[in-house]
């Protein structure tokens, strides 16, 4: 009951990461990327600082360390895998309702998969992304030093700081 109330609890932030980070959630009204910067903006300042990003992840990394003990090991990582899946599967759903919505609306646009925001995220919870000394699980340092480089990524222009322009 735990897991399956852990994993509820995951799976909801993460659908407030990935689903509409690209702007189409109720917070996005449409602008792309207001949605990500929403959810990920803990200083409520308009903009992504590395020092959220770092405290969002170590929000994440301690609700998917199911027994508290510093690590991602096999179960918890096919947990967060099955979940990161499970929010990719609806954010493909999501993305083709949106499609729909603008073509029967005579809208036209780029739509979602212009901006891959969500699949980077998705891609730095992977083993692959945080697990530097290959040990097959991954602790909390690793998690959060890993934070960098997801940061980097997303900041395209380089200003220190992720905001709309990133999107």
């Amino acid at each position: 009951m735990k897991t399956t109330l852990i994993t509820a609890s995951a799976l909801a932030l993460m659908l407030a990461t990935g689903a509409y980070a690209q702007g189409n959630g109720a917070q996005g009204n449409g602008q792309r990327g207001a949605s990500f910067i929403a959810s990920w903006d803990m200083s409520q300042t308009g903009t992504v600082s590395p020092e959220d990003m770092q405290t969002r992840r170590g929000d994440m990394f301690d609700m998917f360390d199911h027994d508290g003990n510093g690590y991602l090991e096999a179960d918890e990582i096919a947990q967060m895998a099955e979940t990161v899946t499970a929010q990719g599967e609806l954010r493909v759903e999501r993305q083709a309702e949106n499609r729909a919505e603008r073509q029967q609306d005579g809208r036209r646009g780029q739509g979602q998969n212009a901006n891959p925001t969500g699949s980077i995220i998705h891609a730095a919870m992977s083993v692959e992304f945080n697990d530097v000394n290959g040990d097959g699980r991954i602790s909390r340092e690793e998690f959060l030093t890993a934070t960098a480089r997801l940061f980097a990524t997303l900041d395209r222009n380089g200003d220190g700081r992720i905001d709309l322009s990133d999107f």
